[in-house]
Protein backbone atom coordinates (compact mmCIF):
# COMPACT_ATOMS: atom_id res chain seq x y z
CA UNK A 1 0.00 0.00 0.00
CA UNK A 2 1.21 3.59 -0.84
CA UNK A 3 1.37 6.24 2.01
CA UNK A 4 2.76 9.53 2.02
CA UNK A 5 6.71 9.97 2.95
CA UNK A 6 7.26 13.68 2.06
CA UNK A 7 5.00 16.54 2.65
CA UNK A 8 5.37 19.97 1.97
CA UNK A 9 2.78 23.30 1.91
CA UNK A 10 2.96 26.74 0.60
CA UNK A 11 0.93 29.69 0.12
CA UNK A 12 1.27 31.05 -3.70
CA UNK A 13 2.44 34.35 -3.56
CA UNK A 14 0.16 35.60 -6.17
CA UNK A 15 -3.43 34.71 -4.62
CA UNK A 16 -2.56 33.36 -1.13
CA UNK A 17 -3.83 30.38 -1.91
CA UNK A 18 -2.80 26.78 -0.39
CA UNK A 19 -0.74 24.45 -1.70
CA UNK A 20 0.26 20.37 -0.75
CA UNK A 21 2.90 18.82 -2.79
CA UNK A 22 3.44 14.78 -1.60
CA UNK A 23 6.48 12.24 -1.89
CA UNK A 24 4.60 8.87 -2.16
CA UNK A 25 6.50 5.98 -0.95
CA UNK A 26 6.42 5.03 -4.68
CA UNK A 27 8.16 8.17 -5.39
CA UNK A 28 5.19 9.97 -7.15
CA UNK A 29 5.23 13.34 -6.81
CA UNK A 30 1.57 14.92 -5.87
CA UNK A 31 -0.09 18.21 -5.77
CA UNK A 32 -3.01 19.43 -4.01
CA UNK A 33 -5.43 22.44 -4.04
CA UNK A 34 -8.29 22.86 -1.71
CA UNK A 35 -11.65 22.41 -3.05
CA UNK A 36 -10.01 19.88 -5.98
CA UNK A 37 -8.92 16.50 -5.91
CA UNK A 38 -5.04 15.53 -5.63
CA UNK A 39 -2.96 15.92 -9.12
CA UNK A 40 0.32 13.96 -10.54
CA UNK A 41 3.40 15.90 -10.73
CA UNK A 42 5.79 15.06 -13.57
CA UNK A 43 8.80 13.31 -12.78
CA UNK A 44 10.30 14.28 -16.32
CA UNK A 45 14.24 14.73 -15.95
CA UNK A 46 14.54 12.66 -13.03
CA UNK A 47 17.21 10.27 -13.37
CA UNK A 48 16.08 6.66 -13.49
CA UNK A 49 15.67 4.75 -10.32
CA UNK A 50 15.39 7.94 -8.73
CA UNK A 51 14.36 8.01 -4.81
CA UNK A 52 13.76 11.07 -2.96
CA UNK A 53 14.82 11.57 0.57
CA UNK A 54 13.82 15.39 0.98
CA UNK A 55 11.29 17.61 -1.00
CA UNK A 56 10.35 21.37 -0.26
CA UNK A 57 7.93 23.47 -2.55
CA UNK A 58 7.70 27.36 -2.37
CA UNK A 59 6.29 30.10 -4.17
CA UNK A 60 9.22 31.85 -5.84
CA UNK A 61 7.39 35.26 -6.92
CA UNK A 62 4.16 36.72 -7.74
CA UNK A 63 5.54 35.72 -11.86
CA UNK A 64 7.54 32.83 -11.76
CA UNK A 65 5.40 30.51 -9.35
CA UNK A 66 5.72 27.65 -7.68
CA UNK A 67 8.95 26.31 -7.39
CA UNK A 68 10.21 22.14 -6.04
CA UNK A 69 13.48 21.13 -4.61
CA UNK A 70 14.03 17.55 -4.15
CA UNK A 71 17.14 15.86 -2.54
CA UNK A 72 17.60 12.08 -3.56
CA UNK A 73 19.19 9.47 -2.14
CA UNK A 74 22.56 9.55 -4.31
CA UNK A 75 23.04 13.56 -2.87
CA UNK A 76 22.37 15.15 -5.79
CA UNK A 77 19.77 18.09 -5.79
CA UNK A 78 16.94 18.88 -8.57
CA UNK A 79 14.64 21.74 -9.13
CA UNK A 80 11.31 21.60 -10.53
CA UNK A 81 9.05 24.40 -12.42
CA UNK A 82 5.65 23.24 -13.64
CA UNK A 83 5.56 23.48 -17.35
CA UNK A 84 9.48 22.38 -17.57
CA UNK A 85 11.55 18.79 -16.57
CA UNK A 86 12.98 18.81 -13.72
CA UNK A 87 16.70 20.31 -13.72
CA UNK A 88 20.21 19.15 -11.92
CA UNK A 89 21.21 22.03 -9.66
CA UNK A 90 24.78 22.29 -8.33
CA UNK A 91 26.25 20.36 -5.32
CA UNK A 92 29.98 22.02 -5.97
CA UNK A 93 31.25 23.55 -2.85
CA UNK A 94 30.02 20.85 -0.32
CA UNK A 95 32.69 18.48 1.06
CA UNK A 96 33.59 15.15 -0.65
CA UNK A 97 31.56 12.00 0.74
CA UNK A 98 28.61 14.82 2.08
CA UNK A 99 25.69 13.52 3.66
CA UNK A 100 22.54 15.73 3.98
CA UNK A 101 20.44 15.36 7.12
CA UNK A 102 17.99 17.71 6.58
CA UNK A 103 17.26 20.21 3.78
CA UNK A 104 15.37 23.50 2.84
CA UNK A 105 14.58 25.87 -0.05
CA UNK A 106 12.83 29.57 0.52
CA UNK A 107 12.72 32.79 -1.82
CA UNK A 108 14.74 35.92 -1.07
CA UNK A 109 14.13 39.12 -2.77
CA UNK A 110 17.86 38.45 -5.01
CA UNK A 111 16.89 34.44 -5.94
CA UNK A 112 16.54 31.19 -4.36
CA UNK A 113 18.47 29.56 -1.52
CA UNK A 114 18.90 26.21 -0.04
CA UNK A 115 20.28 25.47 3.43
CA UNK A 116 21.34 22.03 4.20
CA UNK A 117 22.14 20.40 7.62
CA UNK A 118 25.14 17.43 7.28
CA UNK A 119 25.50 14.33 8.87
CA UNK A 120 28.41 15.82 10.25
CA UNK A 121 26.30 18.88 11.92
CA UNK A 122 27.57 21.40 9.36
CA UNK A 123 25.29 23.91 7.74
CA UNK A 124 25.83 24.81 4.09
CA UNK A 125 23.72 27.50 1.57
CA UNK A 126 23.62 28.06 -1.71
CA UNK A 127 22.47 30.48 -4.64
CA UNK A 128 22.12 29.23 -7.97
CA UNK A 129 25.21 30.53 -9.77
CA UNK A 130 27.34 30.27 -6.72
CA UNK A 131 28.95 27.23 -4.92
CA UNK A 132 27.62 25.98 -2.10
CA UNK A 133 29.23 28.30 1.77
CA UNK A 134 29.99 27.27 5.16
CA UNK A 135 27.41 28.82 7.43
CA UNK A 136 29.12 29.85 10.65
CA UNK A 137 28.40 28.19 14.13
CA UNK A 138 29.82 30.85 16.03
CA UNK A 139 27.51 31.27 19.07
CA UNK A 140 25.87 27.92 18.97
CA UNK A 141 26.18 25.87 21.72
CA UNK A 142 27.65 22.68 20.47
CA UNK A 143 30.26 20.17 21.16
CA UNK A 144 33.33 21.75 19.05
CA UNK A 145 34.77 17.67 18.67
CA UNK A 146 31.69 17.04 16.64
CA UNK A 147 31.74 19.99 14.20
CA UNK A 148 33.89 20.41 11.38
CA UNK A 149 36.16 23.65 11.33
CA UNK A 150 34.93 26.32 8.70
CA UNK A 151 37.05 25.89 5.68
Amino acid sequence: MNKIKILSSYARLEDNDSRYVAVLQDNSIWWFAPGYPWQPSTTDGLPAGYNIDHLVAYSRSNKDGTRYVAVLHDGSIWWFAPGYPWQQSSVEGLPKGYVIKNFDAYMKAEGTRYVVLLQDSSLWWFAPGAAWQPVSMEGLPLNAENIPPTP
